[in-house]
This record gives C-alpha cells, structure tokens and sequence, in this order.
C-alpha cells in the first residue's frame, strides 16, 4: 500500500513539473473551447446581406447562432463600436466618442492596473496567464483601441491580403485568442456607396477570406474545440455612415463552432456584448465595469 501511493505521489509530483515545464493551463470553458477567433469587417452592413451571395458566412449562419439585428452605439462609427466591442461596454464608460479616436474623448468611467479601460486582451490574459492572443488589422485606428500589453502578436497591415495571411499564421500557431480586422467593405462603401455593385462585391471578397479562414481553423487541427465569431461596426447609406437609423446601427453577428446552438438569436445583442461573449466562452471573469452579457441563448452548454 506504502509503495502504491508513494508511486501515486511521485506520478502526479511528474505531471505537475510538466505542467508547469510546458506553461500548461486549464482553459475552464463552459463550452468545452480552448481557442476563440474573431473575424471583423468594417462596414458591413446587416441591411445588405443577401445569403446566397455569401456561401461561407452562410455555412457559419446555417451551423451556427446569427442574428442580423446586431446595434452599434452611437454615432454608430468605427473607433467608438470597435471600442464598445473589445472592452464590453457603451462609449459612456469606455470614454472613446469619435469616428477616429486615438485616446479616450472623455475619463474613462474605470481605470485599471494596465492604466485602461479594461479590453477583451487584458481579460483573458489575467484570467488565463499564458495564453496566446494575437491580432491583425488594416485600419490603424485599431492599434490605439486595445491594451497592446496583453498581446502576444500584434500587427498593422494595409491590404487584405495581407490580413488573411496574417491571419492564417496566427491560427496555425493554434492561438487561444486572435482578432482578424478587414477595413473593407467601409473603404468601397465610402468610396462607391453602400449597397452599390461595388460593394456587394467586396461583401462575396470578404466572405471568400472568411472561407479561407475557417479551412485554415480546419487545416490547424483545432476546428473541434474553436469558436469562430463574426462581427461589423456599422452599416451606412450612399457614401456614409453615423446617424441614428437602422440600416447604419444594424450589422451581422455569427457565432459558429465548439457549443454552438445553431439557430437564428432572438434575444437582443448590442455591441458591448461581444466582448462579454468572448470571455465567457473562455472562462474568463468580466470586470464590474463592463455592462454587456454573454450572449447564452447561442450556446448548448448554459
């Protein structure tokens, strides 16, 4: 009996010096998902989206939970929404009020540790140490949006392509967080006008990186215990955006992969629910200062 449980201590002495060797960390998801990607378009408004047009988002729809009644704050632009998005609460709080603000228009409500508003990085890094985050962007008005401290790659691009290939070298990493921002089809909007030929055509290019993206979450081996989000900002009209209708405030959200309960979301989602989402799907602890919810009625597993 001695030498059993002499063993028994040696054996589990071994799996913890391992563990702590490899930085191995339990990711305690309700889901069961040990990796989150989030892909964001710019512009991409839900008042234009025609399923049939879009085959890989439409995969995402028809496997996963959408709705296409997802609001901006306002004004409903970019800086502010995306902010509203990574830090999980409304502009009133995050501070961030402008179509490009580089630093908070107002004193943020809270300030942490980071000297921040507390952002969707810096959740998951305190609640999961060594976990790897990643993000890529083609606007550089999202580097100033997010606690850069918290991440363990992240780079300024200028066209998609690069994105996407980007993009793709962060799944293959098999990343426990990673953000992949497209600046279109808000560069066609503004430049053709929302809903022109144009930009319907950069919606279907938008959805052929999504596509890419989702065989490269295959290819990576991690497809089984990954959610894949998939958000905008904003919509807009003729050649722009920020007022208070709908076809400006309204934009897609899709939520496909590990624990997702696949039907369209009838419960109200707003842009600060992104970031709640996310962290919960993670098992990371949303600060009291945030104000949005995990959007559960997406979800098996409650």
């Amino acid at each position: 009996m001695f030498k059993k449980t002499l063993l028994l201590l040696s054996a589990l002495a071994v799996s913890a010096f391992v563990a702590a060797q490899s930085g191995a960390q339990e990711i305690n998801s309700p889901v069961g998902a040990k990796h989150v990607v989030w892909i964001g378009s710019d512009g991409f408004g839900a008042h234009y989206v025609n399923w049939d047009e879009l085959p890989n988002l439409k995969k995402m729809k028809e496997n996963g939970a959408w709705t296409l009644h997802m609001r901006s704050v306002l004004p409903s632009a970019s800086a502010i929404n995306w902010e509203t998005q990574l830090t999980g609460a409304p502009s009133e709080s995050h501070g961030y009020r402008t179509w490009g603000s580089k630093v908070p228009d107002l004193p943020p409500i809270f300030v942490g540790e980071n000297g921040r508003f507390p952002d969707i990085f810096h959740v998951v890094k305190q609640a999961i140490p060594d976990a790897k985050t990643s993000v890529v962007y083609s606007w550089d008005g999202i580097g100033y949006l997010f606690d850069k401290a918290a991440l363990d790659s992240d780079k300024y691009v200028q066209q998609e392509d690069e994105v996407y290939e980007t993009g793709k070298g962060y799944i293959a990493e098999k990343p426990t967080f990673t953000f992949i921002y497209f600046h279109e089809p808000d560069i066609t909007g503004h430049g053709q006008g929302w809903g022109t030929e144009a930009y319907q055509a950069m919606l279907t290019t938008i959805d052929a990186y999504v596509g890419k993206l989702l065989a490269d979450i295959e290819a990576a081996g991690i497809a089984d215990d990954t959610v894949v989000l998939f958000s905008s900002d904003h919509g807009g009209s003729e050649k722009g955006h920020g007022d208070a209708r709908m076809d400006h405030m309204e934009v897609p959200f899709i939520i496909y992969g590990k624990g997702v309960k696949a039907g369209e979301i009838t419960d109200v989602v707003v842009h600060y629910d992104v970031a709640a989402t996310i962290a919960w799907i993670l098992g990371a602890d949303a600060p009291q200062a945030w104000r949005g919810l995990p959007v559960l009625s997406a979800f098996d597993a409650q």
